[in-house]
């Protein structure tokens, strides 16, 4: 993973606020979330965690909703670095409008929805990932 400058980071956070919707007060997550994400760690100059995903072949999209990659392996195999609220996302009938920042498999930067994180509920965030 490229190192990445807090300002960066901050300012990737921004595109997601501002690209995918506008930000309200966050309310603190829900006690459903049965699998959240991992312990953090250090790797190649930023804090991430291993997230759960439910399947594989999960899209990851930039700001503009635009496919730049894909995460290929589901279950615990994918890190994120943070999460922010952004656009809801619906898959097969599930929604949520929270969004997880990670490197795609070709090494581009994007956001996944949590609508393919296991555990909790439609529209809320991982309980255990930090925010953006």
């Amino acid at each position: 993973m490229p190192k990445k400058s807090t300002i960066a980071r901050v300012a990737a956070a921004g595109a997601v606020a501002v690209g995918l919707a506008s930000v309200a007060m966050t309310p603190a997550a829900h006690a459903t979330d049965n699998s959240p994400c991992g312990a953090k760690f250090h790797h190649a100059g930023t804090t991430v965690q291993y997230c759960k995903l439910w399947r594989g072949n999960v899209p990851v999209l930039n700001s503009s909703w635009t496919k730049v990659g894909t995460l290929v392996d589901g279950g615990s195999a994918n890190w994120f670095e943070c999460q922010a609220k952004g656009g809801e996302y619906t898959y097969q009938g599930d929604k949520n409008d929270w969004w997880a920042y990670t490197e795609a498999d070709n090494g581009k930067w994007g956001w996944v929805s949590e609508v393919f994180f296991s555990g909790g509920n439609n529209n809320e965030r991982d309980a255990g990932l930090r925010l953006c």
